[in-house]
């Protein structure tokens, strides 16, 4: 019998939920999304089809509800570089404060189309998750758990 296996890249990652201590712990990407470009972990992340993500730690795994993650960061720098969306434009300095009361700093960058520039039109279009680089530190910030934004 043959099994058809999807080659997966294992991404090292702290996710904060909103209930408990951060975990740390290895998730899985495809190695290729549509198309042959490489899938990024926010791109997994943003499939409504997946309820829950498997997290796999030294100790076992676990199944964390995609809904109930906060924030994810990247451990491994490499891979935080393939989140970068081609298509980005100007880079904004943006503070959020999350439903775990948590306050992240940092830069996103977004394009939009003529007319509709504003962050608050990004924002409103956005579902799923946000990347925020704060120097070297990336995170995907789901946008479901913001409570407020702030620009300077």
């Amino acid at each position: 019998m043959l099994t058809y296996r999807v080659p997966q890249r294992k991404v090292q990652v702290v996710v904060h939920l909103t209930r408990g201590e951060p975990q740390i712990g290895n998730m899985f990407v495809p190695s290729e999304g549509p198309g042959g470009a490489p899938m990024r972990l926010s791109d997994r992340l943003a499939d409504s089809g997946d309820r829950f993500l498997a997290l796999v730690q030294e100790d076992g795994s676990r199944l964390i509800s995609r809904e109930r993650i906060v924030r994810v960061e990247f451990l491994d720098e490499e891979y935080a570089g393939l989140e970068r969306d081609p298509g980005a434009g100007n880079p904004v300095f943006v503070t959020c404060r999350l439903s775990d009361g948590a306050l992240v700093e940092g830069t996103i960058s977004y394009a939009m189309p003529p007319g509709r520039e504003r962050l608050i039109d990004y924002l409103n279009n956005c579902n799923g998750f946000i990347p925020i680089r704060a120097g070297r530190l990336l995170s995907l910030i789901n946008v479901h758990q913001v409570v407020e934004w702030a620009t300077r």
